[in-house]
């Protein structure tokens, strides 16, 4: 699992290259909300996680560029979504199965405040990432290192 906080695009390759610090991941926390200045296609391709996971607000973050750069990144089997995006193309957002909160709520404190939820198997071999609201639930075998 790696989650870079609030990186920018300018230090995020600093990570991979010339040495990959961090090593390949299975689960990527999307740094700064799924921003663009942030989600670095370097560091994405060089941790190669198997799952993304967005932790935007339905105005903030979750943008069209990080979501096409996730779709387009091999490795990645499935992206989850805090939010649905209203900022951008609704085609853009991830599957509504995989997105936790799909209405923008107005105002703001009516969310309804539904987690992404990821849970490791206790041999370490697989983890499930799931949306309780919805009752998705899938599970990935944890790759090799």
């Amino acid at each position: 699992f790696f989650d870079g906080g609030d990186l920018t695009w300018a230090w995020e390759p600093k990570l991979v290259s010339p040495y990959n610090l961090v090593g390949k991941i299975d689960v990527y926390q999307t740094n700064h909300h799924g921003l663009d200045r942030s989600n670095n296609p370097m560091l994405i391709n060089g941790i190669t996680p198997t799952v993304a996971v967005m932790n935007n607000g339905p105005r903030k973050g979750g943008q069209a560029g990080t979501l096409a750069l996730l779709k387009a990144t091999p490795s990645i089997k499935a992206i989850y979504q805090l939010h649905k995006s209203v900022a951008i193309d609704a085609a853009l957002n991830t599957p509504d199965d995989h997105i936790a909160n799909l209405e923008a709520a107005n105002p703001p404190d009516k969310c309804p405040a539904n987690i992404v939820k990821m849970s490791v198997a206790p041999d370490g071999k697989s983890y499930t990432i799931s949306i309780p609201a919805n009752g998705h639930s899938q599970t990935y075998q944890t790759t090799a290192k």
